[in-house]
Parts: structure tokens; sequence; C-alpha cells
């Protein structure tokens, strides 16, 4: 009885003994690897890098720089053909200003751009730490890569995203990669290979590396790399497009004085109220206010940009009358004016911004029943900025 017992136990160890050794082979090769760039003890000690070289997209050569953090934390500033290209990613989101995509302005990256911006933050492969960051390795076997023996590994990012990893089976150093990466904003394959590894204080790191994905080639040849500069938060937020920060003036907390043009051809107080204007996204500018002529009334307004028209859009939204209009205006002279001539309805409403100082504004409302030709003046908001 004791012997099948024995017996059995055996069986079942020949059975789990392979997954124990490729288990042993995968942390047996990252160990080698880690201390082939310098050992971990000397990567914890860095925090953040700053790269700088010559970067080739569109066979076109240029400067490039980068940023990287340990948190995952990257920004970069690089000219991408004849364009040059800001990208930003606080490790989880991120954004970019790429003209390639006709869109001159900051906008947020998507899911396929999240993923290539993660790897693109590695100070150098994905596997210092790996367990810590939530990634899956496995060891797919050894193989010939362009006559070179190599350890290949299968890395699961923790966003569920796959990379298969070459890694020379003498210096234990990558050799290429394969992953998903972007064009135009589209995920596609890619390979990126690894050459020209230097010594700086003590980390072994590739000066050259080559990424091909379609038809695209692009070189990175590094010139100069500096170990725990200073990283500016600052840089990662993305920043408003310049028509919307024409309109930052009208950030803050107001009190309001609303009058109303009276038959004796002046303005009428009809009572105090108060505003809060604030961004609730970085190119989506808000206001809301309440106020009570006959009724309760609460209003919120937003201004945005539209591409489109070249011009600043504005919607108001009443509560009271369940009513949304849109308005469309730009900026004359100091003066910010906009109207609803975009509805085409038969009563026109003009809204005219005037009066600009750090401690208010005034807004004057005005409107026409002959499509713009006259207008008469309705009522009057003057805003003071409240201590």
């Amino acid at each position: 009885m004791t012997k099948k017992i024995y017996q059995l136990v055996l069986f079942c160890f020949s059975l789990c003994l392979p997954n124990l050794l490729i288990a042993e082979n995968v942390e047996t090769i990252i160990a080698k690897h880690i201390e082939a760039h310098g050992g971990l003890e000397k990567w914890n000690k860095v925090e953040t890098m700053k790269i700088t070289g010559q970067f080739t997209a569109f066979s076109i050569e240029k400067d490039f720089m980068a940023w990287k953090t340990r948190s995952g934390e990257y920004y970069a500033d690089l000219q991408l053909g004849q364009h040059r290209v800001i990208e930003a990613f606080d490790g989880k989101k991120g954004w970019t200003i790429d003209p390639w995509q006709e869109i001159s302005y900051a906008r947020r990256i998507n899911t396929g751009e999240e993923n290539v911006f993660a790897q693109k933050a590695e100070f150098t492969t994905p596997f210092f730490n790996y367990k810590e960051k939530g990634h899956q390795v496995e060891f797919i076997g050894k193989e010939k890569l362009e006559g070179l023996d190599v350890f290949v590994l299968n890395l699961t990012r923790s966003n569920g995203k796959t990379e298969k990893w070459y890694l020379d089976a003498n210096t234990y150093l990558e050799t290429k990669y394969e992953s998903k990466w972007v064009d135009f904003a589209s995920e596609m394959p890619s390979e990126t290979f690894f050459d020209d590894f230097r010594s700086v204080d003590g980390l072994l790191i590739p000066f050259f590396v080559e990424r091909t994905f379609w038809q695209r080639d692009r070189v990175m040849q590094i010139e100069n790399i500096e170990i725990n500069p200073t990283f500016d938060n600052t840089w990662l937020i993305m920043p408003k497009r310049e028509e919307i920060k024409k309109l930052a003036f009208l950030e803050g907390k107001w009190d309001v004085k609303m009058e109303t043009w009276s038959r004796r051809g002046t303005w009428r107080e009809i009572g105090q109220t108060d505003s809060n204007i604030d961004f609730t996204a970085t190119n989506i500018l808000q206001e809301k206010i309440k106020f009570e002529l006959t009724f309760p009334i609460d209003v919120t307004i937003s201004y945005t940009f539209n591409e489109t028209t070249g011009k600043y859009r504005i919607s108001l939204l009443d509560d009271y009358t369940s009513s949304f209009e849109v308005f469309e205006g730009d900026f004359s002279g100091q003066d910010f004016v906009f109207d609803n001539s975009v509805e085409k309805k038969e009563t026109y409403i003009q809204f005219t911004i005037s009066n600009k100082t750090d401690k208010g504004f005034i807004l004057t409302k005005k409107i026409s029943h002959d499509q713009g030709k006259t207008w008469q003046k309705s009522d009057k908001f003057t805003y003071t900025r409240s201590e």
C-alpha cells in the first residue's frame, strides 16, 4: 500500500515538474536579464529619467526629448516628420498634440494609444518588478533569431495586452519584441529592435531602438541620458486650446446684479444673485446661475469652440421652460458677442460680454425682431468677483 502511494506521489510530481522547471526558467531568465542591465538594486534608485537624442520618422531626423518616472509617468517632445508632437501620460490616461490627426489642440488618447504610451513609459523593459505592476510572464522556449540563440518570453500586461520578447541567450539583453502599436490612432502589430547598449551610471541601456509597423520605420538614437532629473508634474496637465484660454476670465465665483431696460430708457435693478463658472472639462466652460423674475429659474450655460465653423458655441439650458438654445459668436475687439441666429428663429437674442477687468465684467442682452437688422436693449447682468 505504501509503495502504491509512493508511486502515485512520484507520478504526480513528474506531471508538475515541467511546470515547476518552466516557472524556474522564467524567474531565472528575468533575474539574469535585470542583472545584465545593471541589477535591481541600482534600478530601484532610479526615480526619473531624461532622454535626448535624434528621432527619425518619414526620413526626417530631428531632436527629441523624453522624461519618464518610476510610477509610469511619461512626457515627450518630438518631431514626427514635418510636425511637432507632444505626448503626456500619467500612468493610466494621457493626451497628445498630434497635427497629423488634423487636430491642432491637445486631445485625450484612446485605449490603443494608452497601451503604446505605457510601453514608452518603461525605463527599459517591462520585466523590472513586473509582478508589482500586475504583469504576467510565460516562458515560450528557446529559438534562433537571425542566427542568434534567444529566450522567448510572452508578457501579458495588466491591461490584457500581450507582447513577445526575445532575449539574447548569452547576454540576457533584449534583442527584439513584438507588440501592438498605433498608426493614426489605429492599432497594428509592430516589431522593435535594440542595439548599441551603453553604461549610464552603471545601468546598461540600449542607445539604438528601431521600430517597424505597417509601412512605417521609426529610429531613435539616444545621445544622452540623465538619471533622476526633476520631473515637473504640470507637464501632465492637458492644456486648453487657445480659443478656450481666451474665455478663462469668466472662471470664478460671482456676485451678479440684474437690471432690465425700462420704458424710460434707463436700467432698472430687479435683483441680485450669484453665479459659479468653472471648467467641467479641459475645453468646456460652464456657468450655473439661479435667479427669480416671476418664478425661480436655474440656467446652465456651456461655452465651447466649434472647430467646423471656427466660432464659439454657447448652449443655454433653462430648467423652467425646459428650453435649450444654441448661440454662436466670437470676439469683436475686446468684447465677446454671440447670438442665436444659427437657430433661424423669428426672434434673435444677442449677448455681449464687455467691460472686462480682473474684478468683473458686464453681460448685456439684446433682442431683434427683424433678423438682426435692429436690436433693442433687454437685460444687463453685472458680474463682480466674490471675495
